[in-house]
């Protein structure tokens, strides 16, 4: 028998709201592929015809959560680096904190989301285009810290290969892995959390800290 969807409270959240709900619900379930629009109707209280008032396609649904989850997020962290004084260990981690925060609210939507650009065949769809933007604001940002950046592919690679990476890793694997070790999901967050300050941010503000100028 499989598992059952969760409820959620559709009285407190308009239709359009409700609609992207349940597909979060039933993607994370089922995954995208296996979703039907009828399922994401009946489980909006919906009726089909008004999902595709609100949505031109099932499509259309996963780039909107994908604009909100993921495009609206990346122009905070351009204005984050735009004020960037410093690079320091401390205020790294409390970023990475916000981050996860974040990652923990949104887990099931991120979680679909990520499994769907990993997917994607379009390069602008995927997750590195997406991301790459913020390899343009920081490097000139680094640069007028006083960081010698001999080479700009290093950096992506570091950044996206043991930044990015991993975090996209927790939310694909990190049930199964909690299921697995016998864990509970804020045991493994708070590990994640430990290991990525010690093995990433620490060594990321070491570097930067040997290649200034």
């Amino acid at each position: 028998m499989g598992k059952e969807i969760e409820s959620f409270d559709e009285n407190s959240l308009n239709t359009e709201e409700r609609i992207l709900q349940a597909a979060i619900e039933i993607f994370a379930l089922k995954g995208y592929d296996a979703t039907g629009v009828d399922e994401i109707a009946k489980k909006a209280n919906v009726s089909k015809p008004l999902i595709y008032y609100y949505f031109k396609s099932k499509k259309n649904i996963l780039e909107k959560l994908i604009e909100r989850y993921i495009k609206s997020y990346f122009p905070e962290k351009e204005d984050y680096i735009q004020e960037i004084t410093s690079i320091n260990k401390e205020d790294l981690y409390e970023r990475l904190q916000e981050r996860m925060d974040f990652f923990s609210k949104n887990d099931k939507a991120l979680k679909v989301i990520a499994m769907e650009l990993l997917k994607s065949n379009s390069e602008s769809e995927s997750i590195v285009a997406l991301i790459n933007p913020l390899f343009d604001a920081a490097i000139p940002k680094i640069a007028e810290m006083g960081v010698d950046i001999d080479d700009r592919m290093d950096l992506v690679v570091s950044t996206f290969f043991f930044g990015t990476a991993p975090v996209l890793m927790l939310f694909l694997y990190g049930d199964k892995f909690c299921e697995f070790y016998k864990i509970d999901r804020e045991e493994l967050d708070k590990r994640f959390f430990r290991v990525m300050k010690s093995i990433y941010i620490d060594f990321f503000v070491d570097q930067f800290e040997a290649q200034k100028k």
